[in-house]
């Protein structure tokens, strides 16, 4: 620990012989764990950390190692999420140097669901079917959380039950994003939907013009994909002849309006429980299940926005006990949920599974590149694991 001396002679160091700049443009390509301590150093130092025209340039500047996984899931032993980061090589063995404090205890009946992650920050929400399910904001690298208002579109005040989130991040506004899209009750195809935004900046939601594509409908537990600053889903369109046709409808975060893109006729036609969203070498991809061959194929936009683009990539074959393809490896290995709550690394080429010595309950992982930010730094609150989690 720097003594008060030792600490103002560090800053007047910096400050003599580094413009403040240049300064920024060294901060910037720090972690943010250091960062949050090097507000400890004085008052202008925290001040600049501290404020939104650093986080932003930080959040687009600072370069974190593609190497790392965050996985997530469910505990029926311990009763509650854990969360773990992983290397990303052979045996997926964990960080030991980065620990994470799930801090919304364990009183649901069942676990968060994790919309989106980005920048750091994760969107979660409950799914215990209540009439207003919460929605929280979550950076767990410097443990600071939002808790989202009450959406306007409630089931008290517009008759309505059944939502869909998106999250993402809007660049050209350097701000975090969430949107809402509720449906009437009943045939959901006849229904106008409500539309509502929550900025991160505002601290509030409000509802925005920007119409739902005609007789266009996304599945409440459908995943979503952020890429290329629009959030992606799979969705159903009920054509004039009342024919049900799959496609992808995605959000633009910037723009605020919705689009669609057209699938190969094999995704347009299928069931549409069979199909989800998903990143594929950063690309966008469709996961297409066959419950009855027990196999995924997935699909990839080689070219994003052409839809003649889209080709099959390769199968998983889902019949050594394997549920649902969870995420991909930088190796080539595809990640997959086991019907006994084990997480198995699958090799395609070879057709070989490996299982990686993580366990949680089936259909309760959730996977992604681990990033750390200052994100919510300003907005949050301290967001540390409940005591009883710690023991």
């Amino acid at each position: 620990m720097l003594s008060s001396k030792h600490k103002s002679q560090s800053e007047e160091l910096f400050r003599n012989y580094l413009p403040e700049d240049v300064l920024i443009e060294i901060l910037v390509r720090i972690p943010p764990k250091s960062l949050i301590k090097f507000r400890c150093v004085s008052k202008s130092w925290n001040l600049l950390i501290s404020s939104p025209y650093f986080i932003s340039m930080h959040t687009q500047s600072f370069t974190n190692p593609s190497n790392r996984l965050m996985i997530s899931r469910y505990s029926k032993i311990h009763n509650r999420e854990i969360y773990s980061v992983h290397l990303n090589n052979e045996d997926c063995s964990v960080d030991e140097n980065i620990k994470i404090e799930f801090p919304f205890g364990h009183s649901l009946p069942w676990y968060y669901r994790i919309i989106g992650s980005c920048n750091g920050v994760l969107c979660l929400t409950s799914d215990t079917f209540q009439r207003t399910n919460p929605i929280f904001l979550w950076n767990p690298a410097i443990r600071r959380k939002v808790e989202l208002p009450v959406p306007q579109a409630t089931f008290r005040s517009m008759g309505r039950d059944e939502f869909v989130l998106g999250f993402g991040f809007d660049v050209k506004n350097n701000d975090f994003k969430v949107v809402r899209i509720a449906y009437g009750r009943g045939d959901q195809y006849q229904v106008p939907h409500k539309v509502e935004i929550y900025e991160l900046s505002v601290g509030k939601w409000r509802e925005i013009d920007g119409q739902v594509p005609l007789n266009c409908v996304v599945e409440v537990f459908y995943t979503q994909v952020f890429l290329n600053g629009i959030v992606h889903w799979t969705a159903i369109k009920r054509s004039r002849r009342s024919l049900l046709k799959n496609l992808i409808m995605g959000f633009s975060m910037t723009n605020e309006v919705f689009e669609e893109m057209t699938l190969p006729d094999a995704l347009a036609n299928a069931w549409k429980f069979n199909l989800n969203t998903a990143v594929y070498e950063e690309s966008l991809a469709v996961l297409q299940y066959d419950r009855q061959h027990k196999s995924c194929c997935i699909w990839v936009m080689k070219e994003y926005g052409f839809p003649e683009s889209w080709s099959k990539q390769f199968y998983v074959r889902l019949n050594q006990g394997f549920t649902m393809v969870l995420g991909f490896r930088k190796n080539g290995d595809v990640l997959l949920d086991g019907r006994e709550g084990k997480l198995i690394s699958y090799n395609p080429g070879a057709a070989a599974s490996v299982h990686l010595g993580i366990h949680g309950m089936p259909f309760s992982f959730y996977i992604h590149t681990y990033v750390e930010s200052l994100a919510l730094l300003i907005e949050g609150k301290q967001a540390h694991a409940p005591k009883q989690q710690l023991q």
